[in-house]
């Protein structure tokens, strides 16, 4: 069974660059571990929770080990503090699919 990861974020207006930087940076290591793009979007509306977010995006690994490999590798973990210098507020969860 596949796994989900969800991503939902307010991204720091004053810093597009790094949000640029991040997203060219993450893509191909998500791939690398077999991970794909399913869908992104804007946030237009909230229907339950107290977050509004503004981004998200879902991406589906092959399996749990799949999408620890990606989080864990060294090259995401050089760009980590550029996603955290282009959001404001980030949540990101794991789901059995």
């Amino acid at each position: 069974m596949s796994v989900l990861v969800i991503v939902q974020g307010t991204p720091n207006p004053e810093r597009a660059e790094q949000m640029k930087q991040y997203q060219s940076g993450a893509g191909p290591i998500v791939a690398k571990h077999g991970g794909e793009l399913v869908a992104r979007g804007t946030g237009i509306e909230g229907l339950a929770g107290h977050h509004k977010w503004t981004v998200g995006a879902v991406l589906r690994f092959p399996d749990l080990a799949a999408v620890h490999a990606w989080h864990n590798d060294p090259d995401y973990q050089k760009i980590i503090p550029i996603r955290t210098q282009a959001y404001q507020d980030l949540e990101i969860t794991v789901f059995q699919e």
